[in-house]
């Protein structure tokens, strides 16, 4: 689909996009909230040379959408006092989104509606398929100009990982760019039964603390999914490689020969494991198709989980419930982890010169990077004491309900903003430390261009629909069916798809050397 179809395409979908899809943003002046959380550290970060040009005194309105939701007014409110800095700083004001879904998101740049900057978390692939679609605009030359910033607080090994054949399309957020998976699990229960929960166990272990909570909680579940559908986060070490349709077995090995995931002995004995856990009462009996989220905040005990420094503080913030962490995979790096929930410059920018120069300031300025995140203080935020070291929400607000809810992995710098309550004074020291001792796969800084072979890669996509999340969650005997899902997937194309990557995969290590 060409540029110049989709910015057509615009004009004749306006109608429709300005029904469909809640934006939530302001143009008046508004009063800002007070976030100076920042210590001389973050101070020297963000002074200096940051990339931005001289305001001419001509006002350019830039629409952002974010990720999580929020209420439209205090978006509304959070957008007028982030555009009462910028329009003094860069020359712009601010309309804010947030809580768009895939299909809204689609929809939008489908038909080239005017986005400044975006979050493509929702979007199925992130930023392959984005860039695939000839969504994002080229950072280069904007980044070298205008996101100086940005560049100096980045690491350039994650950076990397967000260029597909050269060309930089996303910038990397200052979040968990390193993977350890494991489990959390409920910490009342676990001290309620004096279960000692190890920090890096295996799934032996894990399988004897369910068996425990299922005999003493019998009206309990077990193991629930991570989000809605079956969501599961990943526990094996595998490298996807872009769409698990064709990886590195263990990106802890030097091995870099792509494999089929689903034929794998990791793949093969995880299901097998899985439907012994099924069939024991172990895991909520429609793992697969519950609508809900957050089910450790209802009857749920545990679930796969990703883990950072802070993460169970973000857990508690997502349900309410105080959890305890099981690793069972020690950190690494792959391109998916390093550039994934981040922001782009959608082709239909009007301003994409100053969408970059927002872009770097929400790396580099403390007060404009809280308000993105946290949102404005007094109403959805307070320092818990004077040394404005920790923040908590208001007397009588409902954390979970406070109309802006903090969604910091999401933003391009959490790093600059005060920390929860609950968490440690250090936790942003651990969490770039946690980052630097993630082992980088072989591939990492890979990208996949799957145009070669996009017919197998749908009819595989339709193949894994109807087999993967029933297998992996034991609705599904392995045995029998473990199989017939590997047969359909080799009819499908999935040799063509690994032989396609392969290539693709020699060619980017070449060029390393």
């Amino acid at each position: 689909m060409s540029k110049f179809w989709k910015r057509s395409a615009a004009v004749l979908l306006a109608g429709v996009l300005t029904a469909s899809l809640a934006a939530c943003g302001s143009t008046s002046t508004g009063s800002t909230g007070n976030s100076d959380n920042a210590n001389s550290s973050t101070e020297d970060k963000s002074a200096g040379n940051t990339g931005s040009t001289e305001n001419t005194g001509d006002i350019v309105k830039l629409v952002v959408w974010g990720v999580g939701t929020a209420d439209t007014e205090d978006c509304k409110e959070v957008a007028a006092a982030i555009s009462e800095i910028t329009r003094e700083k860069i020359g712009v004001e601010i309309e804010l989104v947030r809580g768009q879904d895939a299909e809204q998101i689609n929809l939008a740049l489908t038909s080239g509606e005017p986005i400044d900057l975006l979050n493509y978390n929702n979007v199925a692939g992130q930023l392959a398929t984005i860039v695939r679609n000839n969504y994002a605009t080229p950072l280069d030359d904007l980044v070298e100009k205008y996101g100086q910033g940005a560049l100096g607080v980045i690491n350039p090994v994650d950076l990397d990982a967000c260029r597909f054949g050269g060309v930089l399309y996303a910038l990397p957020d200052m979040k968990d760019t390193s993977r350890s998976a494991g489990f959390s699990m409920r910490k009342d229960i676990v001290d309620a039964l004096g279960i000692e929960v190890p920090e890096m166990g295996t799934y032996d272990d894990m399988y004897k603390i369910l068996t425990q909570v299922h005999e003493a909680y019998p009206d309990m579940y077990p193991l629930v999914p991570t989000w809605s559908a079956g969501g599961m986060q990943e526990t094996l070490p595998v490298d996807p490689l872009g769409d698990n349709m064709g990886v590195l077995e263990n990106a802890f090995d030097d091995s870099t020969t792509v494999v089929n995931y689903y034929a794998t002995d990791s793949y093969r004995n995880f299901c097998k494991m899985m439907y012994k856990w099924n069939q024991e009462g172990l895991i909520m009996p429609d793992a697969t198709t519950t609508t809900e989220n957050n089910l450790l905040s209802g009857n749920g005990f545990a679930m796969f989980e990703n883990w950072k420094p802070g993460k169970e503080l973000e857990n508690y913030k997502s349900n309410g419930k105080e959890v305890v962490f099981m690793k069972v995979i020690e950190p690494y790096k792959y391109t998916d982890v390093s550039n994934g929930n981040s922001l782009i410059i959608p082709f239909s920018s009007p301003h994409p010169e100053k969408a970059m120069e927002l872009w770097n300031l929400m790396y580099t300025d403390p007060e404009i990077s809280n308000l993105f995140i946290n949102g404005i203080e007094g109403k959805h935020w307070e320092y818990t004491d004077d040394t404005k070291t920790f923040i908590t929400t208001p007397e009588g607000v409902d954390p979970n309900a406070s109309g802006y809810s903090s969604v910091d992995w999401g933003w391009p710098n959490q790093q600059l903003t005060p920390i929860w309550k609950g968490g440690e004074a250090d936790l942003w020291e651990q969490l770039n430390k946690f980052n630097e001792s993630g082992v980088a796969s072989p591939a990492h800084g890979f990208s996949w261009d799957s145009n070669p072979v996009l017919n197998q890669v749908t009819a595989c996509n339709n193949v894994i629909s109807a087999y993967h999340t029933a297998l992996r969650w034991g609705a599904m005997d392995p045995d029998e069916n473990l199989p017939k899902f590997i047969a359909e997937l080799e009819s499908a194309g999935i040799n063509d798809i690994i032989a396609e990557k392969q290539k693709q995969l020699d060619e980017f290590l070449a060029s390393k050397k």
